[in-house]
């Protein structure tokens, strides 16, 4: 779970802004950095996720790596049906999916600058915003397309941050299988919470 820098040029809260949102089909990489600090320890997520988007059907796919526990697992999180489904080492969980929510920068996140990238002529212009969500306090770095680029989580009530950078962003789903949950989930469930290790907030990009 990693982050990257940003050139910034200037930084001013310019005022609300309207609801910025990617397409409703994209898969898009995650790296991730995380610390969650708690009875005077830290603990550190390092990783890896592979995200299939689809606002259309209101599901999502994360095929996912820790770094630091060396897991690899598998999330479909089917809201119109209601289930989620987590799966590692040969075991899955079938649990109840809760309410999808699309992956945008609220209605009346602050725009806190327009700058840009890299540097010319291959610069990008990009937009920051700020706002929250789900009691975390959020910065997001989006194209002028609403494409993410770079996210800031952090909870201090929680003693939680957490640092995204999404690269290999395409438009449209490539193989829609992968929505398709696998045979072990209908054959070797489990109930314990620890299948496939720790879930990630919501799994929503914002």
């Amino acid at each position: 779970m990693v982050f990257t820098g940003v050139f910034l040029f200037s930084l001013c809260v310019v005022g609300a802004w309207g609801q910025c949102c990617p397409p409703e089909l994209f898969e898009v990489t995650e790296d991730v950095y995380a610390e969650v600090r708690k009875n005077g320890q830290t603990e550190i997520t390092r990783g890896m996720q592979r995200v299939s988007y689809d606002a259309e059907n209101s599901r999502l796919r994360v095929h996912g790596i820790d770094y630091n526990k060396n897991i690899v697992s598998d999330v479909i999180m089917d809201y119109k049906n209601g289930k989620e489904y987590v799966w590692a080492n040969g075991y899955c969980r079938v649990l109840p999916a809760g309410n999808f929510s699309k992956s945008c920068v609220p209605e009346g996140a602050k725009l806190l600058t327009r700058t840009f990238m890299g540097s010319p002529p291959n610069d990008i212009p990009v937009q920051m915003y700020s706002f929250e969500k789900d009691t975390n306090e959020m910065f997001a770095t989006v194209t002028e397309d609403c494409v993410p680029i770079e996210a800031h989580f952090s909870s201090a009530e929680k003693g939680y941050i957490e640092f995204i950078v999404y690269s290999n962003f395409t438009v449209g789903i490539k193989d829609t299988s992968v929505f398709t949950p696998p045979d072990i989930c209908h054959t070797q469930q489990m109930t314990s919470p620890h299948v496939a290790g720790r879930r990630r907030r919501g799994l929503s990009l914002f």
